[in-house]
């Protein structure tokens, strides 16, 4: 990060969360350079060929396919191109007769079901005949405009009708596309009580949870898209309102909050395990090749970083465990405070403790902007450079947002990462989503995260059935058959809320060019992006920084 740019972080970050900090950097992605016009791969037209299957039965696709009955939970290949291939169909629903895919060309799309019978009527708070009623609740503590307009110099659409007329376009997207079963989401924006940076920095639950009364008694909401922080997720769990966004608390959060909560952001149970058993395979008895200065070589010595909140150090405690179980020992275990002021003289405490303890590599579930304004400018100033193992957390795992951090620590970071290679700027698939519905108008910033949470939410409306209830919600997206693409891979299971569990493997090469926006730094992945889940690691040594 530049001088200029790391006064501009810290100058402006006293009413920003870091959290939210990432989350402003990665959405300005899509507004940063002229558009890439991948609608045609993303909407393409397609003609895979199924048979209508009665409700409550997989569909086989594909010469002699037969029906044959599933359990609840299944899981099954994906359809976005199937042949043969097979697929749940809810009860009230039966297969389309034209094509496999809801959305063919799309990787995420669910099967493509039509409707047998009516609806049901109203089925749940929220769900009438017509209608599924989703609240999105707007704070005024933070303006992320502002933080990118400082930071980058450029202007983006940011007004908040941009951003409403986003969603609205989003919205009306997925209502075309897909199977809603009579009804349409329908969008009711409102005024919070809540600060969502004092929600990040684990406060402001009594305003969080009047907000969610709001949500479920006056608006009345089958579900709610911006519960992005976990007291606001917690207190909609509380009033039996669907909410998705929560960042990385663990995966027995999401389970006392079953069916309610989910989120775009991995579990942080699921993040620990694949950092302990990547650590175990690839790192286990070999030294620390990949430190500078004279840690290079040294036998390897752990430290764990994270921030302090409680759902996170739920996490570091499993992950110390593990580490422990796999003959790993964590010498020391450093928290933070999630608090943009103090954080430069938090991380010169935190690098000091780390470099007196000879610590070669770090297991650091940080955020990039404690990364960007604390930790790596401290440990230039001390002369101490680790090893930075990586959880690919708070969007670290994205070119754009790495590009943030001193190139001195980073040359020396590697580890997993859960999205799949990083698009061009201005080529995704919610830009593509976008312009397929309003094509002569240009979305706001925020449209890629913004279009992973609507479509976590319309995934479990078209696959519940006609019968939406927050349990047909869950059961629904249990029986999702998966889909990969740029956001990792996706797939919903008992215990399992949040989308994509596997992970890649991945190095920075800051003199490497981008093919997100065009500029050195960059992530490399290991075997040509092969995927894992925890456990599926080989344990021979990899060609890390080659």
């Amino acid at each position: 990060m530049s001088p200029s740019g790391r006064r501009l972080a810290k100058d402006l970050a006293w009413s920003y969360g870091p959290i939210a900090l990432a989350t402003a950097i990665f959405l300005i992605m899509a507004a940063l350079v002229s558009p890439i016009d991948r609608e045609q791969q993303v909407l393409a037209a397609g003609t895979n060929q199924t048979q209508p299957g009665a409700p409550g039965q997989v569909v086989t696709t594909g010469p002699g396919g037969q029906n044959a009955p599933v359990q609840p939970g299944t899981t099954n290949p994906t359809v976005a191109n199937v042949a043969p291939g097979s697929y749940y169909v809810p009860p009230g629903g039966q297969a389309c007769s034209d094509r496999a895919a809801r959305v063919p060309g799309d990787s995420y799309s669910p099967p493509c079901y039509v409707i047998a019978g009516s609806n049901g009527g109203a089925t749940s708070r929220g769900v009438t005949e017509k209608d599924v009623v989703v609240s999105m609740r707007e704070t005024e503590d933070f303006s992320l405009p502002e933080l990118f307009a400082s930071l980058s110099g450029n202007e983006v659409n940011d007004s908040p009708d941009s951003v409403r007329e986003t969603l609205r376009a989003l919205v009306d997207y997925f209502n075309e596309r897909f199977q809603f079963w009579g009804r349409k989401i329908k969008l009711v924006f409102y005024k919070g009580e809540g600060a969502a940076f004092n929600e990040f920095l684990g406060g402001g639950k009594e305003k969080a949870l009047a907000d969610a009364s709001k949500s479920a008694k006056e608006v009345k909401a089958f579900a709610d898209a911006s519960s992005i922080t976990i007291p606001y997720a917690d207190a909609l769990s509380q009033q039996r309102v669907i909410n998705i966004g929560s960042p990385y608390p663990s995966r027995p959060w999401y389970e006392r909050r079953a069916p309610y909560a989910w989120s775009t952001f991995t579990n942080g149970t699921a993040v620990v395990e694949a950092a302990a058993d990547e650590t175990k395979s690839r790192l286990r008895g070999r030294p620390a090749s990949y430190a500078g200065g004279d840690l290079k070589g040294k036998p390897r010595k752990y430290a764990a970083v994270a921030p302090e909140n409680a759902e996170y150090q739920e996490s570091v405690n499993a992950l110390l465990d593990r580490m422990e179980g796999s003959g790993m020992h964590v010498d020391v275990n450093l928290k933070y405070k999630i608090d943009v002021n103090s954080m430069p003289n938090q991380a010169s405490n935190i690098i000091a403790q780390l470099k007196d303890r000879a610590i070669t590599s770090i297991l650091c579930g940080c955020d990039p902007i404690m990364l960007s304004v604390g930790l790596a400018p401290k440990a230039n100033e001390q002369s101490y450079e680790p090893e930075w193992l990586t959880g690919g957390l708070a969007f670290v795992d994205q070119d754009i947002i790495s590009q943030l951090i001193d190139d001195r620590q980073w040359r020396h970071a590697f580890g997993i990462a859960y999205n799949a290679q990083s698009e061009p700027l201005g080529g995704s698939y919610a830009y593509a989503a976008y312009k397929s519905v309003r094509p002569n108008d240009e979305p706001a910033f925020g449209v890629e995260a913004y279009y992973a949470v609507l479509y976590l939410l319309a995934l479990g409306v078209h696959m519940a059935g006609p019968n939406l209830t927050a349990q047909t919600f869950e059961q629904g997206l249990f029986n999702y058959p998966g889909g990969s693409g740029p956001y990792g891979s996706w797939h919903f299971g008992p215990g399992d809320h949040t989308t994509t569990d596997d992970f890649r493997e991945v190095w920075w090469d800051p003199d490497r060019i981008s093919p997100q926006n065009g500029k050195p730094g960059s992530w490399v992945q290991l075997n040509d992006g092969r995927r894992y889940l925890p456990g599926q690691v080989p344990s021979d040594d990899p060609p890390w920084f080659k």
